[in-house]
């Protein structure tokens, strides 16, 4: 398992998400820096997913079929990144207790919460643009 690789990347994609969190609620910056540090922190998910995937031996079109999603349809937007803040602190730390099944649970959670996110981000800007 890489380890070093899969807690760097966590805590990355919590920076990342936090900064974009910080972003929304002092509405500062303009809609592509938020768009842009939403990305990043997706990116660096899936990286995690991967990592723990390849770690636990899951093969990568097991993945989809096996997990159900977390993302509700009428998600708001700020709760969708405040609950995949904590599903990869949660997965942060189930790897450092080395409950890496855990890790990858709450990780792949994140990882669809965070695309729900971008998703809801893009309607809302393009509603701001018309």
């Amino acid at each position: 398992m890489h380890r070093d690789k899969i807690e760097e990347a966590l805590s990355k994609a919590l920076s990342l998400l936090e900064e974009a969190v910080s972003m929304m609620t002092a509405k500062v910056g303009n809609g592509k820096a938020l768009e842009d540090a939403l990305w990043a922190a997706s990116a660096e998910t899936e990286y995690v997913v991967f990592l723990l995937a390849l770690g636990l031996g899951e093969r990568p079109e097991d993945v989809s079929t096996k997990r159900s999603s977390t993302a509700k349809q009428s998600m708001e937007l700020d709760d969708a990144l405040t609950s995949a803040k904590e599903f990869l602190r949660s997965a942060k730390a189930r790897v450092e207790g080395d409950r890496f099944e855990e890790s990858y649970e709450a990780a792949w959670s994140a990882r669809n919460l965070l695309l729900k996110a971008q998703e809801l981000l893009k309607k809302k800007l393009g509603k701001a643009r018309k």
